[in-house]
């Protein structure tokens, strides 16, 4: 049965059968397997160490579970040149399957969308983003940004040509394209002998990179002191973040001497908070959004124009009312705080 597909303007051609599971092989380039292959030498990877390598993940048991109980599959893998490009989590399962059950037809075939052979790799990068990015089977934080790294390395697009594509702003793209290279060179270990739940871990921290990028003084340290950046990833595997939220506070940590002092140097699993605590008697209107309403309210009055205003409430009742108001809620709260004014 042929059907078409339309990407980037034109249709591609593609046709649904059934397809032997041995006479396909999985994709090296899916940002998910060449992640978990990456550890490897490129002449040690093979389909059996690329299956075996994705056995070890928690989301190919589930499916392999998922496909057992529902007996067969819903939606189609995609396939182009016989490599899997959508769908090796699907391919790995029904193999597993099929070994389990030698005697069951259905696990030997699987359903496939085959693609026409001339698409071009980027056709095939943006049918992967609608997919992974765009779509229902997500790929976690750093795979997509693995996918935007090559998109721009690979094919050269630009920050705007991606953003368009896939509904994100620029300035998210370029945040997640330094915070894949600053992860991937200077965070990550390949290290073949780690679990891969290990390996995962590993990439729920890429978020702590995400914010890094994503905050302006800190990027401007970075770009005037290229060794902050190693400090950065030191904190981040010393976990003296408390979380990826935390790295927001870091350009105010790092801007008090006595708070960066004890945030570099305490023991790890305190050293944010006690900084946090510095912070908070030393400037509490730089962490505790109360007492920077009360900053803002200061420098408000400290640029007031006393004169226009003298003879604004002169003439309006209503405004003269507005600063009394305010005079007797402030006068009230001084009082019931026990401050002497």
């Amino acid at each position: 049965m042929k059907n078409t597909i339309t990407v980037q303007g034109r249709a591609i051609t593609y046709e649904i059968k059934d397809v032997d599971i041995n006479e396909v092989q999985y994709y090296p380039e899916n940002p998910r397997i060449n992640y978990i292959i990456s550890s490897y030498p490129k002449n040690e990877i093979t389909q059996d160490l690329i299956q075996n390598e994705l056995l070890k993940l928690d989301q190919t048991r589930e499916r392999i579970k998922d496909l057992e109980e529902n007996k067969g599959l819903i939606d189609e893998i995609y396939i182009l040149n016989k490599k899997v490009i959508e769908g090796n989590t699907r391919l790995c399962a029904f193999r597993i399957l099929s070994k389990k059950y030698p005697n069951d037809k259905r696990w030997e075939t699987i359903k496939a969308r085959i693609l026409q052979d001339n698409v071009s790799e980027e056709e095939l990068f943006y049918i992967l983003g609608i997919f992974h990015i765009k779509g229902k089977t997500e790929w976690n934080a750093y795979e997509k940004a693995a996918y935007i790294y090559k998109m721009i390395v690979t094919l050269k697009k630009s920050p705007d040509d991606i953003g368009k594509q896939l509904r994100m702003q620029p300035k998210n793209i370029v945040a997640a394209l330094k915070s894949y290279k600053a992860m991937k060179d200077k965070y990550l270990t390949k290290n073949k002998d780690k679990s891969i739940d290990k390996q995962y871990e590993d990439l729920r921290k890429f978020s702590y990179f995400d914010a890094f990028y994503h905050q302006k003084e800190l990027v401007e340290r970075e770009e005037n002191t290229p060794e902050f950046l190693n400090n950065f990833v030191a904190w981040v595997k010393e976990d003296r973040f408390k979380n990826a939220q935390s790295v927001r506070d870091l350009p105010k940590i790092l801007n008090n001497k006595r708070a960066q002092k004890i945030f570099c140097v305490n023991e790890p699993e305190t050293a944010y908070f006690e900084a946090m605590q510095i912070l908070h008697q030393d400037k509490p209107g730089k962490v505790d959004k109360f007492y920077k309403k009360f900053e803002e309210f200061s420098d408000f009055l400290d640029g007031a124009e006393i004169n226009k205003i003298k003879e604004e409430i002169i003439e309006n009742r209503n405004k003269k009312h507005v600063i009394e108001t305010c005079y007797k809620k402030l006068k009230r709260f001084t009082k019931d705080c026990g401050l002497e004014v």
